[in-house]
This record gives C-alpha cells, structure tokens and sequence, in this order.
C-alpha cells in the first residue's frame, strides 16, 4: 500500500486535474491502476482527436472564405463578335478565396493540426508553477519526429505502383523544410550553447518572433519575391479551384459522366456516387478537408466515395489527339501513356505508348528497359532496353516488345517496364514504370458477358453487348445467345435474337447488337435478359451468363439525369465542410456511417460504439457555419485545452505507475496519438491528389510552428511571470530547463530530419526514383519507406536509452 501511495502523492504536486479519487486510488492494485490509466489515456486521445476536427472544420470555414471579382474575357476589348461602336468589354465574375493557401497553411491549419502539443506545452507550464516540464517539449518532438519520418514513409508507399506524385509549390516546402530544421537547431543552441540550460525572456520572445518571419518567408517564396516579379500562377488557380466547385455537379456534366460507361449503372444512387467521386477528383481540397473528412471515417461517421483516377491519355493517343495536360509549357515531360497493359501470349509483340507533354519544340530522349516480374526475360519475353526520341513536335511514341509463345498452360504473368535518364530540359511524368501482362492462350477460354446489365434509351436503336473470352483464346469457340422477355416485349420494344457467336483462334471479345424499337408512346422502362448457353470445343462459361438490358424511355432518361444530379448535388453539399445546424450535428453523432446503414461494415459499429460518448458531447459545440467559424474556433479550442490538460496528467501518472521517464513517454505514446488523424489525412490526400503537398508539403511548416508557438509562447509566460514575481538574485526567477535528455532527442532528431529532406530530395530529381517525392518505382518507394521508418526507430530507442542513461555522448 505504501508503494501504492507514493505513486499518487509523487505525483500530486504537479497535478492539474488528476487523481480524481486520490486516497481510493492509493488502495487500487498498481498494475490495475496502470491499465486503467491506459485504456483511459487512449479514449482521451480519440477524444481530443475529435474535437481537433471539429477544430479544423472551423479553420475550413474561415480560411475558405471567398470574394467576387471580375476578370476580362477573352474578348475584353470588344472583340466580341458585335460589329457595333458601342460594344464594351466583357467580363466574368468569379470568386476567389480571400486566404492565400500558404499563409492559412502556416497559420490556422498548422495551429489546428499542432493544437493539441502546443496546448499541452503551456498547460504543463502553467500547471507546473511556471516550472519546465518534459512532457511538453518532448511531445512536440516525438511528434515532429513521428510526423516527418513515419508519415512521409506512408505516403511514399501508398502511391499505386506506376505513378508518384511530386510538390508543387516547391519554393514554400524548400522555405519550410529550412525552418523545420532550423527550429530544432535553434532550439538545441539556447538549451545548451547561448545559455546553457537557462530560457531567457529575449529568447522566448526571438523563438516567438520566428513564427511570423516564417510566414512572410512563406508568402514571399509563393509569391516569387525572390524574382522581384509577381506571379499570378498562385492566384489563378485557387480562381480554378471555386469556379471549378461552382460548375460541379450540373446535369451536363452527370450525363457526360454517365455516359462515358466506365461503369455500368444499376440505380441512381450508383450513379450518383460515381459523378460524386468525379467532381472530388477535380477539386483540389486543402488539408484541413482532408484531416475532417478522415477524422469522419475514423470515427464510424459517413465516408467519401473516393476512386482511382482514370488514364484518359490511351484514348487520345489511339485517336491521334494530343493528350491534354496542365503544366509548365517550358519543360518537356514524359511518361507511359497508362500505367499497365495486357495482350495474348500468342499476339507476338505488344506496343507501350509513351507520350510527351510540355514543351514539344524540342527534341527529346529517354531511356527505358525492361524487367522481370512473375513472367521471365527468356522464357515469356525478350528483354529489351534503349532509347525513345522525340522529334520537335512529335507527342506519341511507342516501344515494341517481343512476346514469347509457348504450348504450355499458364496462368498470367507479369513483367515492367520504366523510363529513366531524360534528356536535358524534360522531366518523368507520374507513370513512369508500366506493368505488362500476358494473358495465356492455351485454353480455348471461359464466355461471360462484359456487363452484368445495361442501360440504353430507346432512341439509341441498338443495344450492343460484349462477350468476353478470358483465361485462354486457343482454338475456335462458339457459344449461342438468346433474349428472354421480362417486362419488355419482343418485337415491340426488341427483336428477339436465338444465334451462334464464333470467337476464331485468338479471339478475345465479340459484340452483339439487339435492335431496339423506338415509338412516340410514353411507356415505363422496360427490361428483357440475354443468356449464353452451349459453349463449345472445351469452352466454359463464367459467372456473368446472362445480362440484363434496361430500355429507357427518352423521357425518363432525362429524369435519371435530372435525379443523379440532384442526388450528387446532395452529396456533394455533404461534403462541404462547416454547413452542419446543430441538428444535423447530433443527426450525425447518433448515426453510424452517417445514417447509411446499409452500406455500413463492422469497423464502423465498432468504432461508432467506442466513440459515441465524444460525438454527442461534441456536437453541442456551435456549428462552423456561425460567426463566420469563429465561435466554434474558440469554443473547439478550449474544450481542446482541456481534454489536453487531462492527457498530460494521465500520460504522466501512467509512466509513473509504469516506470517510464515523461521524456520517454512523450515521445512515444503521447507523440503517436496525437499525431495518428494526421496520418489518415496524409494517406488519403496522397492517393487522392494530383501533387504531394497536401500529403507532406505541410508537414515541415507543421514541425516549425510547434516550436515557434508551442514552446515561444510558454518560454515567454513563464520566463516574464518568473521576472516580475521573484527578485532579480533569487534563483527562482531563473527558468531552469531540468530535461537533460531534451538536447540528445533534438539533435538526434535534426539528423533524422536533414537525412529525410535529402531523400526527398534526391528522389525530386533521380531518374530512378521518378523524379517524385512520392510513389514511382516500387522497388525504390519500397527501400525509401524502409529507411524514414528506421530513422524513427533509430531516434526512439536512442531517445529512450538516453533518457535512462543507457547509452552517453
């Protein structure tokens, strides 16, 4: 019992809140005690987490804020196509955001992504008698070290073999990566070097003073400043950006989408959710959507439909177009024009489209070589390397590779294929390694429809299905198809069709047209079956036999339309952040998968179940939609204080009942479930994006802000309180650092970092790597994901084994 006691009274004095129950808890069994405190921590840190979001969707509101301005056509001077002396110019309105995307970058949304560290940072200053604590700096960190390492590596490995993703506004990362290193030095020479583990007043206020200075360094490198020229570039696309919101989701674009058939559609709420996720992938999101849109997944709350990009650059260059692609016009880039391709075995050679983008009027070169997967270099192809030139305004080029045919069976195989080594002037574009695989053609194959349905108007005249050959094309094959009434009737809606379809040797796909008839009598849908049936020479059919056609009366099929938009409308109108009432907040709180049962899985009740209690609490903080954002920024921020000053007095009553140093346990526990909403963001903004910033861009302006704030603003409160309250003599108006582990982890942590940022450097501009900081090819992305884990690894057991004298320097 004694031992018990000392565990809470040792820690009493420094308490802010807990132990609640201090002389029962003095009688619980320690280890008892300490798994409790562990369960709770974690709940407090899903907690926290929660209203962080709710934090950031305040920030969303604010800091995408809009003004309208007017910009000329292209016909402003009159030119107009009005021959009249009194045509004027023509102008458009649109809205732009009134936050540059840097400045809110660095300011509101680093304060709402660090929150919870530079909270706790001041909390325990405070809450210590304007003592330092080790709880507080080393939370700041363990997390910067877990954010640049740990999450930098995830977002590497994440990005879908074949295509990578680079940083577009390199100007601001190269500006923020210097201060995120910097910080951390800083920090190191006024701990041990200026004055040696004693913060001075000016140093506080010069630590504070760095976060201002970072912004303006920001902007200015957004800006161009350091090219005494101004650049709209920045400007213009955030103009892109809302007018692009603005024209998302009409009829025009759900029918264009419709109609593309990436995607056969059974209802409207299919359809819907599919043009949902188009008009996502147009729109750049800032990090703050991000953050809360995963926070919302995490929590059981309703998801995105989020879907892989398609490739529509194939397309064009079958058809002879030049693909279409935004970019800077002065450098040449190049890139495989899909990233996997599949032909027969017995097809002989298959040919991969490369295709130039940028800057035409030059030549340009680019190696490429070819690599084993499961298919063997010998034995399924013929190996092949060399060189891919460009003429000035040529586009489109092909490499040819020689496939090899065998009488054996085998199941498909796989090799790749990469760019490398481009000429002076051009750069690799996202894909820039190619799977190919061979299909075998040594069985005569199993028949299916393409399609499970089809949806036509009746105007359309023909309905035309595909029959599918797969595993295997050997021989010829015939199958017989034949249509069956539904509620459409034969030969007044369709004519029936009982015929033989013949795949000859090699054959793939066959298509089969059915007449439709079109009347002016307004009728309902009408829906008749095609099945497959006796398939000859050894051929199989496969699950997908019979297909249903949907004949849509014109009518109704522009009622679809109208239905689809207004249902993607709706989503969309989801999916903006901050329009919740406080009804809709609770609706959302009380619901798993937001209301959509149905479509709901088990992590979503399980994760519903553990965080309902913090979902109905939170939904009474006012909604971001009023004031502007601002209510709910304040009132977020300080239940986020003080759910953070519960983590702080739990963190460090658990490493005491568990032996473990606050310096230990910062940089561990606390760091990771903090920084863990931040991760989800991170992933799923680097799948989802076209560049890397969202992903890791902010990660460098995040770990500088920490400092800046999370230590120049406790620094200052402390080290003034200290100043007027003691005399000048008196060695409590001294703040005295007593970590002595602080230094080791901020220097073993500006290696780890320098180490991280020369990585993502050498991969921007190695050939090999892509020229991406993330994704490209997978070998590499793999070894790049490897060495930033280990670096974190490295600084958590060096840290841990420091901090206990284990290990000395």
């Amino acid at each position: 019992m004694a031992d018990n006691t000392s565990y809470v009274d040792l820690y009493k004095g420094n308490a802010m809140i807990l132990p609640i129950f201090e002389a029962s808890e003095s009688q619980w069994n320690r280890w008892g005690r300490a798994i409790a405190y562990l369960v709770g921590l974690c709940y407090m840190f899903l907690g926290v987490n929660i209203i962080a979001d709710v934090f950031m969707a305040s920030i969303e509101v604010i800091t995408s804020k809009t003004k309208k301005i007017k910009i000329a056509t292209a016909n402003a001077n009159g030119d107009n196509g009005d021959d009249s002396p009194n045509a004027g110019p023509h102008f458009d309105t649109i809205e732009v955001k009134i936050w540059n995307d840097t400045v809110s970058n660095l300011t509101l949304m680093a304060l709402g992504s660090s929150a919870p560290e530079i909270l706790l940072s001041i909390i325990e200053i405070v809450g210590n008698g304007f003592e330092p604590g080790e709880l507080g700096p080393g939370t700041i960190v363990g997390s910067a070290s877990f954010n640049l390492l740990v999450i930098t590596a995830i977002c590497i490995f994440v990005i879908p073999d074949g295509e990578s993703r680079r940083i577009k506004e390199i100007n601001v990362f190269a500006c923020t990566s210097f201060f995120a290193v910097f910080a951390y030095i800083w920090l190191y020479l006024v701990i041990e070097v200026i004055t040696p583990n004693v913060i001075e007043i000016w140093e506080g206020i010069v630590t504070f003073l760095f976060f201002p200075l970072i912004v303006l360094l920001a902007f200015a490198a957004d800006k161009n400043f350091w090219r005494k020229q101004m650049e709209m570039d920045g400007d213009w696309n955030q103009m892109q950006d809302v007018f692009t919101k603005q024209k998302s989701g009409s009829e025009e674009d759900v029918r264009h989408i419709i109609e593309m058939g990436k995607k056969q559609l059974k209802d409207p709420k299919e359809a819907a959710d599919i043009a949902t996720a188009e008009m996502l992938r147009r729109t750049h999101h800032s990090r703050a959507w991000y953050r809360v849109i995963a926070g919302r997944a995490n929590k059981g709350g309703s998801k995105v439909p989020f879907y892989n990009k398609p490739k529509e650059e194939e397309a064009a260059m079958l058809e002879g177009k030049e693909p279409s692609r935004n970019g800077d016009m002065t450098v040449a880039r190049v890139e495989f024009s899909a990233a996997a391709y599949s032909c027969m075995e017995n097809e002989g050679t298959i040919k991969l489209g490369v295709i130039r983008t940028g800057n035409l009027n030059c030549k340009t070169t680019v190696n490429y070589e070819t690599s084993d997967g499961t298919a063997n270099a010998g034995e399924d192809y013929v190996a092949k390397a060399g060189v891919v030139e460009f003429e000035e305004g040529e586009y489109v080029k092909s490499i040819e590779i020689e496939i090899i045919d065998d009488d054996v069976w085998e199941e498909t195989e796989t090799f790749f294929v990469r760019l490398f080594n481009p000429s002076r002037g051009t750069e690799m574009d996202k894909i820039c390694v190619t799977q190919v695989s061979i299909i075998n053609d040594d069985e005569p194959g199993i028949l299916q429809f393409q399609k499970p349905s089809y949806l036509y108007k009746e105007s359309a005249g023909v309905a035309e299905l595909v029959i599918e050959r797969n595993d295997g094309c050997d021989g010829r094959v015939t199958v017989r198809y034949k249509t069956k009434d539904i509620t459409a009737i034969a030969g007044k809606d369709y004519e029936a069709r009982d015929e033989e379809v013949e795949f000859t040797h090699g054959e793939v796909t066959k298509t089969i047209q059915i007449p439709l008839h079109d009347d002016d009598v307004f009728n309902e849908d009408k829906i008749f079956e095609v099945m497959l049936s006796d398939p000859t020479a050894g051929s199989t059919l496969g699950k997908s036999k019979c297909t249903i056609v949907t004949i849509l009366n014109d009518d109704d099929y522009q009622t679809l339309i109208t239905r689809v938009a207004n249902l993607t409308s709706v989503n969309l109108d989801k999916l903006v952040i901050g329009k919740e009432s406080w009804k809709q907040q609770f609706t959302e709180a009380l619901s798993v998968n937001g209301g959509n049962v149905e479509e709901a899985e088990a992590i979503d009740f399980v994760l519903h179940f553990l965080t309902f209690g913090w979902k109905v609490l939170f939904a009474c903080v006012p909604p971001a939609h009023i004031a502007g954002g601002w209510l709910c920024f304040g009132v977020s921020l300080g239940v986020i204080a003080m759910v953070t000053a519960i983590i702080g007095d739990m963190a460090s009553i658990l490493g005491m009942l568990l032996g473990i140093k606050d310096s230990v346990t910062a940089i561990t526990l606390v760091a990771l479930g903090t920084s863990l909403p931040d991760t989800f963001a991170s992933k799923v903004a680097a799948m989802n994006e076209d560049t890397a910033d969202a992903a890791i861009g902010n990660i460098t302006g995040s770990n500088s802000v920490n400092v800046f704030l999370g230590l120049g603003i406790p620094w200052i409160i402390a080290t003034l309180y200290k100043h007027y309250t003691y005399a000048a003599k008196d060695r409590r108006s001294k703040f005295i650092v007593t970590d002595k582990s602080l230094p080791f982890t901020i220097a073993l942590y500006s290696i780890a970092a320098i180490t991280t940022l020369l990585l993502l450097t050498w991969r921007r501009y190695s050939v090999k790597a892509g020229k991406a900081e993330l994704g490209g090819d997978p070998g590499i992305k793999k070894i790049s994901a490897i060495i930033c884990f280990i670096l974190w690894l490295i600084y958590i057991v060096c840290a841990s084994l420091y901090a206990y004298e284990l290990i000395k320097f």
